[in-house]
């Protein structure tokens, strides 16, 4: 690989990635909203779940369903468009991937504002989509099904994520295409331990 490459598509991924749509969305249109902390009541007793991450999660506690669905959804293109560029761009090649992970590593990191940014599920899904759109709709019906069967919301909500990597082995035993799904797992998944690690606690 081009090393002038490699450098262009992981700052057009981090760059791009750490435009932050919650933060937009709160300044255009509630100004005096805070979106750096949200908090819910666990239902039947007296504790508070609370995330730090700010995110389309965060708009939706702020502005509510519609303007969180946008949120995600900007998330989302955010890292499709660069990704889907570069591989258009240099089809056949792994640049594409470098970018899809940067946007990443620019949403939950985001060098515009101190690097404090959400978890970045929309975002690896807008990566996904470019690597394999059929397999996010196989995965995404797999974990909500095997969810709903278990009684487990996060499951449904997740369980995704993890099934893409079995996913892009079987389907293209593609080394690469397999790392960069580790690796937006990994980052998804280690941006998620605050939260996680209150739920089980909670739990």
């Amino acid at each position: 690989m081009d090393a002038l490459l490699v450098l262009l598509a992981g700052a057009a991924g981090y760059l791009i990635g750490s435009i932050s749509s919650a933060r937009l969305m709160v300044r255009v249109l509630a100004p005096g909203a805070d979106v750096s902390t949200i908090e819910h009541s666990v239902e039947g007793s007296n504790k508070v779940f609370e995330s730090g991450s700010i995110s389309a999660t965060a708009v939706r506690f702020q502005l509510g369903a519609r303007y969180g669905c946008t949120a995600a959804i900007l998330d989302m293109f955010k890292a499709l468009i660069p990704t889907l560029a570069f591989k258009l761009w240099l089809p056949g090649e792994p640049y594409y991937l470098i970018t899809a992970t940067m946007a990443i590593v620019g949403h939950n990191y985001p060098l515009f504002y101190k690097f404090k940014g959400g978890r970045g599920l929309a975002t690896v899904y807008g990566g996904f989509f470019v690597l394999d759109c059929v397999g996010i709709l196989v995965t995404s019906a797999a974990g909500m099904l095997l969810g709903g069967l278990l009684g487990q919301v996060l499951m449904m909500r997740w369980a995704g994520l993890l099934l893409m990597i079995p996913w892009i082995w079987f389907r293209t035993q593609d080394p690469v295409q397999l790392a960069y799904v580790l690796i937006a797992n990994a980052l998804f998944w280690y941006a998620m331990l605050p939260e996680l690690r209150q739920y089980f606690r909670l739990r």
